[in-house]
This record gives structure tokens, C-alpha cells and sequence, in this order.
């Protein structure tokens, strides 16, 4: 795989548009493998869609990867709630990007 002028690439978007759950994570990480194979390295903004969102949101937090979510891209949260506005559902994944509160 080549990319003509990748030095001034910035970021890579992988946009998954399959609304099979397993389905579009092997394909989030088959896509990952072969930028990964290629040495293009650049920062990954993962985004799904629908049944995706949260599971691609965590899977962005856990590779340190990018997301985005909106109300374009679903209207639930993780628990299935719908959501009330745009800033609620950017809150919800802001919120799994933070680190846990320590205790004691």
C-alpha cells in the first residue's frame, strides 16, 4: 500500500458504515493491520455509526485512537437511553476518554 505525499497527512479517518457489530470491528481492525503493515503511521479517528458509536468510542479510548460522536451518527447512549441533545451524547463519550477518579 502506497499514499502519495503521506508526509502531509495528518490523521487517518476510518469510517465504518456497517451496521453488523462484529462485522465492522473486524473491519476497524483490518483496516488498522494493513495502515499498521504499510508503516503509516498518523493519528486514527475512528468513527461508526449506529450500533457502533459506543463500541467504537471505547475501542478508540483503549488504542488511544480519536472518535467523534454526534447526533448525526446515533441517538442513544451506551445504555441505550436516547439522548436529549448533541451535547449529552459528546458529554457520554467525553466521559469514557477520562481517566477514573482515584479513590481513597
Amino acid at each position: 500500500m502506497t499514499l502519495a505525499d503521506h508526509n502531509r497527512v495528518l490523521r487517518i479517518l476510518i469510517e465504518i458504515d456497517i451496521r453488523d457489530l462484529n462485522a465492522a470491528l473486524n473491519e476497524a481492525h483490518g483496516i488498522a493491520a494493513v495502515l499498521e503493515r504499510a508503516g503509516l503511521r498518523r493519528p486514527i479517528l475512528l468513527h461508526g455509526v449506529d450500533a457502533t458509536v459506543w463500541s467504537f468510542v471505547e475501542l478508540a479510548h483503549r488504542k488511544r485512537w480519536s472518535t467523534r460522536v454526534g447526533l448525526e451518527d446515533g441517538r442513544t447512549l451506551a445504555d441505550g437511553r436516547t439522548v436529549k441533545d448533541n451535547a449529552e451524547i459528546v458529554a457520554a463519550a467525553v466521559a469514557v476518554f477520562r481517566p477514573a477518579p482515584l479513590s481513597g
